[in-house]
């Protein structure tokens, strides 16, 4: 077997991608969730107090990604590998999973919010471990939705990631980020999986000999793949790209709010008359827009879980703004023509100065509240959404679009989201007068 060493950069893939969106918007995208809530759920059935590199290694080799298939090809290598590390339930491993050293620095590649003098090293390896903790939340919620309890451990705490898994996420993290990747996808885990040296995936690769050259062979086509996809997106209108035209590993898992667009047949599918349906039950209407500020909603709650809030505030409805926006530029989506202009707000913030990665920075909780599958919405969240609707309706717009939104958030000058886009730097001022000229659309 080969121990190659790790990949520190790739900045042939997904550069399109990247371009698209501002920096610092990496975030670990929708496969990859759904894995760690995987790996977490079976944790918490066998109340195991931890979860290690090698059960991330197992839900990996058991699901049913391109990168999966990388490490274990086959149906009997993968459940050989998962058997074992199922059977062994956490012990008899020579390692112990601890903490191990991160293969590339931190300071390898900046998040695009520091200066160039190096003085944002202490930031970017800050930001790089809130979004591990950022993903934790996302799996403890998925995983406590699924178990349908309200506080799905009980009395039990959750169970917490090794030393290793979270250097694993990091260096994930790190990967898509020097290769200018805007989301974190699940060839990435597994290449950070094969990379970390002394963990327990590793050794169990070793014990299954496994061929890790042919698995970093395999691997390195799945990131040919998505660099070919992303210049096949250069290539083509706005929205217009779909799976079926893209090569290996550059399939894009969409966000539950791209998924409440498609379901709605605002991007592609209009067909599903049932599933249309639902969401006029749901939101109101299906050809207004207002669907918009139903997938936002739910990108809102998403917001509140990653900055460890149990209920969604005004300033996750901003930030849901934004994380939408960057939801279908990742998946390769745009909304129809006809709700472009009520839909423009991201466009705006980011022209007036409003970086997501400060937003967020700024927005995370100092002590962040336990996760529970319930997250409902604050009085104040609940009331800008109704001056939302009330505003699209004052000046007559045909649907809620997210311009109605963000000027609700602004309505009133002293509250929360102002005063924190001031912090910014934002002129207020400018951006109203932005947002006014689409009220109507």
């Amino acid at each position: 077997m080969e121990n190659r060493p790790p990949l520190t950069s790739r900045t042939d893939a997904g550069t399109t991608d990247a371009a698209q969106l501002d920096a610092g918007t990496t975030e670990f995208e929708s496969d990859v969730i759904d894995l760690l809530a995987e790996t977490l759920l079976r944790a918490h059935k066998h109340e195991f107090p931890d979860v290690g590199t090698e059960d991330l290694l197992a839900a990996l080799v058991l699901g049913d990604s391109a990168a999966g298939e990388a490490i274990a090809p086959g149906m009997r290598r993968a459940g050989s590998l998962s058997g074992m590390i199922a059977g062994k339930a956490g012990h008899g491993w020579v390692s112990d999973d601890g903490s191990t050293e991160d293969t590339d620095s931190a300071d390898s590649t900046g998040d695009g919010d520091g200066g160039s003098d190096g003085s944002s090293d202490t930031s970017a390896v800050s930001d790089d471990e809130h979004e591990v903790d950022a993903a934790w939340r996302l799996a403890q919620w998925h995983t406590a939705r699924r178990l349908r309890g309200g506080d799905a451990p009980g009395d039990r705490p959750w169970p917490e990631p090794s030393g290793a898994l979270r250097a694993c996420l990091r260096h994930a993290f790190r990967l898509a980020r020097a290769e200018g990747c805007p989301g974190v996808f699940s060839r990435h885990v597994a290449r950070a999986l094969l990379d970390l040296p002394g963990t327990r995936a590793r050794e169990a690769c070793a014990l299954r000999r496994l061929d890790l050259a042919a698995a970093y062979a395999a691997l390195d086509t799945l990131d040919t793949g998505a660099a070919a996809g992303a210049e096949e997106a250069r290539a083509e209108e706005p929205g217009t790209a779909g799976p079926s035209t893209e090569g290996p590993g550059t399939e894009r898992p969409q966000s539950a709010a791209v998924a409440v667009l498609r379901r709605a047949g605002l991007l592609e599918d209009r067909s599903n008359w049932l599933a249309r349906k639902v969401m006029a039950w749901t939101s109101g209407s299906l050809d207004d827009g207002t669907p918009v500020l139903f997938a936002v909603s739910v990108e809102a709650k998403r917001q509140a879980v990653r900055c460890g809030r149990s209920a969604a505030e005004p300033v996750d409805l901003l930030l849901a703004v934004l994380g939408l926006d960057r939801a279908l530029s990742v998946a390769r989506r745009s909304l129809p023509e006809a709700l472009v202009a009520a839909n423009e707000a991201a466009g705006l913030l980011r022209t007036r100065g409003v970086r997501p990665a400060s937003l967020t920075r700024s927005a995370r909780a100092v002590d962040p509240l336990p996760v529970s599958g319930d997250v409902p919405f604050s009085a104040a969240a609940e009331r800008t959404l109704a001056v939302a609707r009330l505003t699209a309706a004052e000046h007559g717009a045909p649907g809620v679009g997210t311009v109605h939104l963000v000027a609700a958030l602004l309505d009133d000058a002293e509250g929360p989201v102002p005063q924190q886009l001031r912090t910014l730097g934002v002129d207020l001022t400018a951006l109203k007068t932005d947002l006014s000229l689409r009220l109507s659309a």
